[in-house]
């Protein structure tokens, strides 16, 4: 008896024990499930900057949008419902950017497909490659409209087949983007029986043909569940402007490789052809070169602050791809200091105090004209990036802001200042016979050449050739640069500092509190500027570039303050339309849509306005203006 009682009560205290630490299980459980739905309630909550993972699939049946004086205006559903990417694909401008310049004929209906209908079929038999790899492109771009939770939908209303067909005339068996090179395209989108769409592309170059595919891409989007795409479409399209681009500057902050590469995917997405790669500059030489290790052992910020011989190779074959050329600037000879102390009298006024004498921001150096050891150190860079780029066109040589006085100190003299400006033009002379030598005897087509005071009418008609140079102007818009070389017969590209210097505006780094140039250039004031408008011969005028200048610039503030300015620059470049309130609102509202399509592919871009604008525009959308056009 005492024995079977111990052993029950043995019983129930070990039942009691497990009873309990099945309900402590349980609780944790469930406060996990709790803790799971509620965190991932709030990641659906997180903005999302780029990355379709947090992107959430739910359909908000309440509302609906509907078309009224060509802009979406929401409205309550009570009944068939149409969200309001579909409604802004059928109600007033389809939001292409930049928009074509030639005809432009497009259906208001749609059909929802599936990513694994698509097809590609080449006409082109010597870069078939290189067409299937911006097919690819242009089929990740879609996969980025995809929100990675909400899975596609099928139905029998869905495409069961959807063939695009890629013709390139051209038979060039390495396709590189020249100055001279037709960008033009043609697409005809149209249905081919039950279920069936096939889109055709034809163009002259690889380069019309993948801004075909940019624009195809921008024919589809996201419908709640599905993506759509316009059943009909038929554009002929072509840029105003050869020379389409964006600085960046990687010598005073560095940007890794991967910035550089989101840079490019933001260029293909606005037709924007040139990355201007200002790589070197008086504070650091990022560049691993070659045949000169020595060049960032000195200049580079660390050792693990460097773009290899490898990175600006891959970079090339990256923009190529996405129809983009990539030009880069070793400046000189001015804005050439640190990572050229290493030999022997290449450079003067490395570091000089105090700087405000020698240069016009901390670090100065420039390089020095009279040391034969120097034309030695150019033409093996020139070697170096010559092969990496693929240059055969464009090449940029800097040329801005050289300091006068930092050579009169440093150099044999006294020497007087038409001594020094010759013994500059002698310089550019060298520059000239080293790339000449780099590229097997031959210069590009057009050597690019900061304006300054080498290419003031007096000076560049004496000691530069309109045939050989083209000079980047970058003052403002009122100074008298760009007209007195056009008169001269010199080819320019625009950078007007007071409407295409995206760094403008965010304060002095050094001190003061309005900065080198300001204010800050919004997307409108970017649009606007048309400064072709006054300026004779126009035939002269290659394109434009706007600049970001990387003093107060890294991979934490690159999109933003690229994005989306730098693509109201790019319709500026490619459609150049006429400026009036009515463009200026539509170009609103097709812009935001654009902004859009960025950060679905991983770009930063900053916003335009607030959520509540994009749902209802005509709310939003007042009279702008345009008295200083």
């Amino acid at each position: 008896m005492g024995f079977g009682s111990s052993c029950f009560q043995m019983f129930v205290s070990a039942s009691a024990g497990c009873l309990r630490k099945l309900l402590v299980a349980l609780t944790l459980l469930t406060a996990g499930l709790i803790a799971i739905l509620y965190y991932g309630r709030l990641e659906d909550l997180q903005p999302s900057f780029g990355s379709n993972t947090l992107r959430h699939c739910a359909v908000d049946n309440l509302w609906t949008w509907e078309c009224e004086g060509q802009h979406c205006v929401r409205r309550e559903s009570r009944g068939a419902r149409t969200s309001l990417a579909t409604c802004r694909m059928k109600c007033g401008s389809v939001p292409l950017w930049p928009q074509p310049t030639g005809v432009t004929d497009l259906a208001s209906q749609s059909i929802p497909f599936r990513l694994k209908v698509l097809r590609l079929e080449v006409r082109s038999s010597y870069i078939r490659r290189l067409l299937q790899d911006a097919f690819d492109v242009f089929r990740s771009n879609l996969e980025n409209l995809v929100p990675s939770s909400c899975p596609e939908e099928a139905s029998k209303e869905h495409l069961h087949d959807f063939l695009v067909t890629l013709e390139v005339r051209s038979e060039d068996r390495q396709p590189l983007l020249k100055l001279a090179t037709n960008e033009s395209y043609q697409l005809l989108l149209q249905s081919a029986g039950a279920a069936k769409l096939r889109a055709e592309i034809r163009a002259q170059s690889f380069f019309g043909a993948r801004h075909g595919l940019e624009t195809l891409t921008q024919l589809v989007w996201w419908d709640d569940t599905s993506l759509r795409v316009l059943t009909r479409a038929h554009i002929i399209d072509a840029p105003r402007f050869a020379h389409r681009g964006v600085l960046l500057d990687t010598a005073r902050n560095f940007l890794p490789i991967r910035s550089l590469r989101a840079a490019v995917d933001g260029l293909a997405a606005c037709k924007l052809n040139t990355l201007h790669w200002h790589l070197s500059d008086s504070q650091s030489f990022p560049f691993d070169a070659q045949r000169l290790p020595n060049m960032a052992r000195y200049g580079a910020y660390s050792s693990a602050l460097v773009y290899s011989a490898r990175d600006v190779a891959e970079l090339v074959e990256y923009a190529t791809v996405r129809g983009v050329r990539v030009v880069v600037e070793l400046d000189a000879p001015a804005h050439a200091g640190n990572g050229w102390q290493w030999g022997p009298n290449l450079s003067v006024c490395v570091n000089q105090q105090p700087w405000s004498m020698f240069c016009g921001e901390p670090p100065c150096g420039q390089l020095n004209p009279d040391s034969e050891e120097l034309y030695v150190v150019l033409g093996e860079l020139y070697r170096d990036l010559v092969a990496l780029t693929n240059v055969t066109d464009v090449f940029h040589v800097g040329g801005d802001e050289l300091n006068l006085q930092c050579w009169a100190r440093e150099l044999r003299g006294p020497l007087t200042h038409e001594e020094l400006l010759a013994k500059w033009a002698k310089f550019q002379k060298r520059v000239l016979q080293l790339l000449a030598g780099a590229m097997g005897g031959t210069l590009p087509r057009a050597v690019v050449l900061w304006s300054s005071q080498m290419t003031r009418p007096h000076y560049a008609r004496m000691y530069l050739d309109p045939r050989v140079y083209v000079i980047q102007t970058w003052g403002a818009s009122a100074w008298r640069e760009a007209p007195a070389l056009l008169q001269a017969g010199f080819r320019v590209i625009l950078s007007h500092l007071d409407a295409w210097y995206l760094d403008c505006g965010f304060g002095d780094w050094h001190g003061g509190e309005t900065g080198a140039c300001s204010p800050v250039a919004s997307w409108q004031t970017i649009y606007q500027h048309r400064p072709w408008t006054e300026l004779v011969p126009r035939n002269l005028i290659l394109g434009g570039e706007a600049c970001l200048w990387g003093e107060m610039v890294d991979e934490n503030s690159l999109d933003a303050k690229m994005w989306p300015r730098a693509a109201a620059f790019s319709e500026r470049m490619w459609t150049d339309p006429a400026i009036d309130d009515a463009t200026l609102r539509d170009a609103q509202v097709r812009l935001a849509v654009q902004r859009e399509r960025l950060v679905a592919r991983g770009i930063a871009a900053d916003a335009m306005w607030p959520q509540w604008c994009d749902q209802n525009p005509d709310k939003c959308l007042e009279p702008l203006d345009t008295s200083h056009a």
